[in-house]
């Protein structure tokens, strides 16, 4: 079945509800993708609550139906069949109502996020392309592409004038000097978390009260190029997309902004930024900074620490910074061995975030479910980004069967 299909069939069926309870992750994928179907719901008068989790299992599933997962779901098998899901993560569920990327052979790592499939669905139950904005969020989010079916949303808000794009800077943050202090992709050394260290650098690249932007972003260059792989300095100047129906005006502030929110626990202001409230605009940035600050200090800490020559977890001291703080590493340094970032829980358990670089014959979301399950635990995700949690005493087995699989 063609995923236009399948958003299709999905719309009808909500559309026979009397109520939807809606359920997504806690990052700026999941969270836009679950306002956009919030809205879209809103729109054609059928009542909804819209709840935010970082983890659903097949012990905590809830008991309220009909149930819609956003950004979730696809990995568990013993779901309820009658549950509706749009996720674009390796599928494992077989309910009728599954709304996934990789169910059409289209790429769900790179080409089409959760939010690009809510979006689909969306307007298939009404007339919503006002929403594309949103689906730069999972684009930006998970490190996808302008490319297949994201290519086709993109185009579509380029032509109706939802999306606006010229060249600029791209790090998130309000002023250039909080661009600097808060950059992590690339990693600044010395530079990302210093206020005055960022101050004097934007200083170096000013002239009374004029900002020379080339000389700026040579000297960001030349200080991320100590420590970052250069495919990580692409991501310093490029395409600046202008939201012009949301309440945060640059796409890449958003994503930020949602997504830092969303893993600080305060998915209810991430949300509401997502339905257009202005209300917490300012909130949501400091919340931000400060999530972005601990990641940095992490980042730090990871930095001045003695390398291992075998592979083996990096241990995090939050699990709300884990997942940021495993594309922060693989992003940025050079490794021959799978990034794998562990924090332990208070129930025992580890909660682990892993990423590779992507290879024929492997898909790290079908490793790490089968080796989590051996471990009794839960795991999945995508080809070369997935996540975790096991016991602790056996995080040591579960690193060896990465190992295995991903060392010669």
């Amino acid at each position: 079945m063609s995923i236009d299909t399948a958003a299709k069939d999905l719309a009808y069926e909500l559309s026979r509800q009397e109520y939807v309870e809606v359920l997504c992750h806690h990052d700026a994928d999941g969270i836009a993708a679950g306002t956009i179907m919030a809205t879209a719901l809103y729109r054609a008068s059928i009542p909804f609550r819209l709840r935010i989790t970082h983890r659903l299992t097949e012990d905590n599933i809830p008991d309220s139906k009909p149930l819609l997962l956003c950004d979730l779901g696809s990995g568990l098998t013993g779901l309820p069949e009658d549950t509706m899901v749009i996720d674009h993560h390796v599928p494992f569920f077989e309910g009728p109502h599954h709304v996934n990327p990789r169910l059409d052979g289209i790429n769900g790592d790179l080409e089409l996020s959760a939010s690009g499939t809510a979006y689909l669905v969306a307007n298939a139950l009404g007339d919503n392309r006002d929403l594309a904005g949103l689906v730069l969020l999972g684009i930006i989010g998970d490190g996808q592409k302008i490319a297949g079916k994201n290519q086709e949303i993109y185009f579509e808000s380029l032509a109706n004038g939802i999306v606006t794009k010229k060249r600029g800077m791209i790090l998130p943050g309000r002023t250039y000097e909080e661009q600097v202090m808060l950059a992590t992709e690339p990693f600044l050394a010395d530079l990302s978390g210093n206020e005055e260290k960022s101050r004097n650098l934007i200083a170096m690249a000013s002239d009374k009260d004029t900002i020379s932007l080339d000389i700026l972003c040579s000297l960001l260059v030349i200080h991320a190029s100590e420590i970052c792989r250069p495919e990580a300095l692409q991501t310093i100047w490029g395409d600046v997309w202008n939201l012009e129906r949301e309440v945060i005006e640059k796409a890449h502030d958003l994503a930020f902004v949602v997504d830092a929110c969303g893993k600080s626990g305060k998915g209810s202001i991430a949300a509401s930024l997502c339905l257009r409230s202005t209300k917490n605009i300012d909130n949501a940035f400091e919340t931000a900074k400060n999530h972005r600050l601990e990641l940095i200090q992490e980042m730090n800490g990871y930095l001045s620490s003695p390398r291992t020559e075998d592979i083996a977890p990096v241990m995090c001291s939050k699990k709300s910074l884990a997942s940021d703080m495993a594309d922060v590493i693989f992003r940025n340094i050079s490794t021959e061995f799978p990034v794998i970032v562990a924090v332990k829980n208070d129930d025992k358990t580890c909660s682990c975030s892993i990423r590779t670089e992507s290879g024929p014959g492997k898909n790290l979301g079908d490793i790490v479910h089968e080796l989590a399950e051996q471990c009794d635990g839960a795991g999945g995700g995508h080809q070369a980004r997935a996540g975790a949690t096991i016991a602790c005493e056996r995080l040591d087995t579960f690193v060896r069967g990465i190992a295995e699989v991903y060392i010669a």
